[in-house]
């Protein structure tokens, strides 16, 4: 099985997911053109359940 979203980037609120992290500042520019910013940056492993 492949988990395809169709988006280029992912947001999570869960900071314990993440295998790595790198905190940051960057703007992210929401569909009503408002900005609101990330705080972190890095890469989440999900394990499949069968």
């Amino acid at each position: 099985w492949l988990a395809d979203t169709g988006a280029t980037s992912h947001m999570t609120p869960h900071r314990h997911w993440f295998k790595n992290y790198s905190p940051c500042h960057i703007p992210v520019c929401l569909a009503d053109n408002s900005v609101v910013y990330a705080i972190g940056t890095g890469s989440v492993v999900f394990q499949p359940l069968l």
